[in-house]
């Protein structure tokens, strides 16, 4: 038997984890309404007509099986986002014959499908901001990787871990930072530039919001703090007599309570501590304030360390979810590995597919979350996008939740 859930078991909440830091480490602001639910089938298409959805589909009672009308209405929306396209008239066909019994065949023939591929090229440039080339800089890398992980048939754990980039046709090459090391789609200047800021805040929040669905300040179960003698004195602060710093004491991020953000925040941006503002790898970085710029900016377009220890202000090493990590590539290592990684990346297909927030949000329901991967993982220790993808949207509680939205429509 099976009970329907609403939509708002996907659809929790609008605002982000209360108490999360910004790129400056300040408060997050409260994220936007979230925006209508578009069907993206083809409007001219007579079966994939939106109105006719609504107009002709009725939502289902409890425990009554989904009808034809209905699968398709739920592949409609998905196909997009899976296979890049609409449904085809032979698949309209198919599902009028077969219902509910369609739906696994279906998503498992479309992750075959060239359409996959680019759908998860576009997933990756959306979520890193990154995409077309400008001033010589090639801002596909991270979407060819993507890209070819989806067509081989890769673990998806690669998009952290690939020790190369990919060209646009698809051949393995170095990777542009100059760096001696890679570590997938965060040693591009595409992703280092298009989210460079001071402190390397930007570059930090990206990674663990993208891939571990957290923000700062985070479960010190998952992100040990920093103690605080090891940061700067700005981000030693807890309370305006703690606050030594004029700029702090100013407004720049939480202003006097700069360390429950900045304990977990600085030992991620350290990482990145060796990257200029033009995502190249200077290996006489020193991670120290240019007293003559602006705060978080170091010398010749790299960014200040967290760190006070000068010897540790200048190396990459740092501690990611409580390991010990020398760099990039070894923190990529370290995220994959965790259960946050597979949870996260049904959080965001999921998320994808229905307009919803992704990332830290209260948007999906954890629960489901966790089921899905677990369910994923069980069956791979290393899962390919695919199996993610057919795991997530055949998940009966996601079919029923989609489906039950149509009562609100």
């Amino acid at each position: 038997m099976r009970t329907p859930l609403p939509f708002s078991s996907l659809l929790l909440a609008a605002s982000l984890a209360s108490g999360a830091c910004d790129d400056d480490g300040g408060p997050r602001p409260p994220a936007a309404d979230d925006a209508a639910i578009d069907d993206p089938a083809d409007p001219d298409d007579p079966a994939d007509d939106p109105a006719d959805d609504e107009a002709e589909v009725p939502p289902r009672a409890v425990d009554e099986p989904i009808t034809p009308d209905q699968a398709r209405y739920y592949l409609a929306r998905v196909a997009p986002v899976i296979a890049g396209r609409s449904l085809t008239y032979d698949e309209y066909q198919r599902v009028l014959d077969e219902g509910e019994a369609a739906i696994e065949p279906m998503i498992r023939g479309w992750v075959a499908e060239p359409g996959f591929v680019q759908a998860i090229r576009y997933l990756v440039q959306e979520q890193l901001h990154a995409s077309g080339e400008r001033d010589g800089i090639d801002y596909e890398l991270p979407g060819n990787l993507a890209a070819q992980i989806a067509r081989e048939g890769l673990p998806w754990s690669t998009i952290l871990t690939a020790d190369y980039c990919v060209s646009a046709t698809g051949e393995q090459i170095e990777c542009d930072t100059g760096a001696p090391y890679a570590a997938g789609v965060l040693t591009t200047r595409a992703y280092l530039i298009s989210n460079k800021g001071r402190f390397n805040l930007t570059r930090a929040k990206l990674m663990l919001e993208t891939f571990a669905c957290r923000v700062y300040p985070m479960e010190t179960s998952v992100q040990p703090r920093l103690d605080k003698p090891v940061l700067i004195p700005m981000f030693r602060a807890e309370n305006e007599e703690e606050q030594t710093v004029d700029e702090a004491k100013g407004g720049f991020g939480n202003g006097v309570g700069c360390y429950t953000c900045h304990s977990q925040f600085g030992a991620h941006a350290q990482l990145f501590v060796k990257f200029d503002e033009d995502g190249l790898w200077r290996a006489e970085a020193t991670g120290q304030q240019n007293p003559y710029d602006e705060l978080g900016r170091s010398f010749d377009g790299l960014y200040t360390s967290h760190m006070f220890d000068p010897f540790a202000a200048a190396e990459e090493a740092s501690k990611v979810f409580g390991q010990d990590v020398a760099d990039l590539r070894e923190a990529g290592d370290v995220i994959t590995d965790s259960e946050l990684f597979p949870a996260c990346t049904v959080k965001n297909l999921v998320a994808h597919a229905f307009d919803l927030q992704a990332g830290a949000s209260e948007d999906i329901s954890e629960e489901l979350v966790a089921a899905v991967a677990s369910r994923v993982t069980a069956q791979s220790s290393d899962p390919t996008i695919a199996d993610y993808v057919v795991e997530a949207f055949t998940d009966p509680q996601v079919i029923d939740a989609v489906v039950a939205s149509l009562e609100s429509e």
